[in-house]
């Protein structure tokens, strides 16, 4: 039995060791990111039972990905492994201002994107209280689009939640096509979790008022639950009739590639265990931490984020 289960491609990343671009590298970290794997080793690392469901070659990259994930708690047992075919990749050039961190993707036809319906156990799924997509996933093809159609469908009126993260990827698809795709998606899920620029790029929601967008976008889609992200100025929440906010907290920057799924496993857990005031919390305390880490993953535990939260955290620990 596993409390939320999560959905999607995860990819091999490569970025320099030592020096700063990509073109003078001479050796790599290999970490592993997807953003819906990166959700669940957050909601792992904070005590809930965690699935991870998704297609891999059965090489050694493929079970090199698996084992990452398995690392921080997440039940893998339902990858479903195929013979032959490739793992996604993708190369992270990071940045420090004026220069923007580039990433360069390698993952076309990829394993992941082969997956069907019918290759799934959905015995699996019958106990989760959640199960959490993105939209990462119908960008990759047609195949996908369907897959994420068909997973919600499957849950309406099972009292399963299904989350939804919009993360739209420009290097995957236009705003356009984007907004086109995504939006009959979005009116099917319970959790819409979306950040200001997303809402403004994908569904033309450009207020500047971010409560505005909020409530714009529950009335669009008529969500249980509306999340809005707002990068360093926090994120809030909208229900159709209480809104709840709760500001950024201080953080020093290491990389901030996997910040936003960090956010999205945290608010799922508070928000699952408690309320809306715990999930604005324990999301951003997660976001939070997770930049100051190198890697997509949260490797930090629930004490830090519960410390960050309460305002004990330590400049030295001793």
């Amino acid at each position: 039995m596993v409390d939320v289960i999560t959905l999607g491609e995860t990819m091999l990343r490569l970025s320099p060791v030592t020096v700063s671009t990509l073109e003078e590298a001479q050796q790599f970290q290999v970490d592993v990111a997807g953003a819906e794997s990166n959700v669940a080793g957050g909601l792992a690392r904070m005590g809930l039972s965690v699935g991870w469901v998704s297609k891999l070659v059965d090489n050694s990259i493929g079970r090199l990905m698996a084992k990452r994930i398995q690392w921080h708690g997440v039940d893998i047992s339902r990858i479903v492994w195929a013979d032959r075919g490739r793992n996604g990749l993708y190369y992270l050039e990071p940045g420090v201002e004026p220069r923007p961190t580039r990433l360069i993707y390698d993952r076309a036809d990829s394993a992941f994107t082969s997956l069907c319906f019918e290759e799934i156990d959905w015995e699996y799924f019958k106990d989760a209280r959640l199960v959490h997509l993105s939209g990462i996933t119908p960008a990759l093809g047609k195949s996908a689009d369907q897959l994420t159609h068909q997973i919600i469908d499957h849950f309406n009126n099972t009292g399963t939640l299904i989350s939804f993260d919009v993360n739209y990827r420009s290097k995957l698809w236009s705003p356009s096509v984007a907004g086109k795709i995504l939006t009959p998606i979005v009116k099917k899920v319970d959790v819409l979790i979306c950040s200001l620029n997303d809402a403004a790029t994908v569904f033309g929601f450009r207020s500047m008022d971010a409560e505005e967008v909020a409530r714009g976008l529950q009335q669009a889609y008529h969500n249980q639950m509306v999340v809005l992200t707002m990068a360093d100025k926090g994120a809030m929440a909208f229900d159709g009739q209480n809104i709840w906010y709760q500001d950024a907290y201080h953080a020093g920057s290491v990389d901030r590639i996997g910040r936003g799924d960090s956010f999205s496993a945290g608010f799922l857990y508070g928000y699952l265990n408690d309320d809306a005031t715990a999930g604005l919390e324990y999301g951003n305390a997660m976001a939070a931490l997770n930049q100051t880490l190198k890697g997509d993953f949260f490797w930090c535990g629930k004490e830090e984020g519960e410390q960050l939260i309460a305002g004990h955290s330590k400049k030295l620990d001793r």
